[in-house]
């Protein structure tokens, strides 16, 4: 048990296999499948970690609309400017996490983003899709984003947020993914209370490469997010940074 334990902590690979209990976002495991990813190395030590992109440049080096699926369909890209902390749940609730909120927001860089559809026929809220977003900085400002992320969940895992119809709870986790990219983390968000939301966990991963942020979400779909976010990391290494 020991050896298996260690193996779903280290290896990204056993991630994506389901590795370990068949919990809800409370464990950060669910069962499923999803296709094995081997680790997608980062560029660190060997990418001048002043370089940043253009928007233009950091839409080109986005999934294209089949790697997410087979007749998978893609919105236009959006470019713009990353002016804002993104994501994740409302967090203006949570005091103790207002100081890295505040540096989040005020953090800037190049972006540029889509959304996928792996079932091209299906259009509603709850079907199957894939956001990703690549966000450039240079490399020291991007790991201290990660690090305000990983702070702010921990800070605020439990926030309760009011609502027309009632007060919710929103509760937050955060988990490390070694081995996909610099660094990485999977984000899961629960909400709780009212008759609209029934504590389905939701998961974001947040990863860096170099300087590029990569965001990759798939609402309950754990597995998608996983394996998109390595094929996501994978392509921006070899599209940015000219790694193999």
């Amino acid at each position: 048990m020991r050896g298996r334990a260690a193996g779903c902590a280290a290896v990204l690979l056993m991630l994506l296999a389901g590795c370990g209990n068949g919990g809800d976002g409370a464990s950060g495991q669910r069962g499923g499948g999803g296709s094995e990813q081997p680790p997608v190395s980062g560029v660190d030590g060997t990418a001048d970690p002043a370089k940043v992109f253009t928007g233009a440049e950091l839409g080109a080096a986005l999934l294209p609309a089949e790697a997410v699926g087979k007749g998978a369909k893609a919105t236009e890209i959006s470019l713009g400017l990353f002016d804002r902390g993104y994501g994740g749940g409302d967090w203006s609730a949570c005091a103790a996490g207002r100081d890295a909120h505040g540096e989040l927001w005020r953090m800037r860089g190049a972006s540029a983003e889509r959304t996928y559809r792996p079932d091209p026929a299906a259009v509603g809220e709850n079907d199957p899709f894939v956001h990703e977003r690549l966000v450039s900085m240079p490399a020291g400002r991007a790991g201290r984003y990660l690090e305000l992320r990983r702070e702010l969940h921990e800070a605020c895992g439990r926030v309760t947020v009011d609502t027309e119809a009632a007060p919710v709870e929103e509760h937050h986790e955060v988990r490390p993914l070694p081995d996909l990219g610099d660094e990485a983390v999977l984000e899961t968000t629960r909400t709780t209370g009212g008759d609209a939301y029934d504590g389905s966990a939701h998961y974001e991963v947040e990863l860096r490469v170099g300087g590029v942020l990569v965001t990759v979400g798939a609402g309950t779909d754990r597995a998608l997010a996983l394996s998109s976010a390595a094929e996501a990391a994978r392509r921006v290494g070899k599209d940015l940074y000219g790694a193999p």
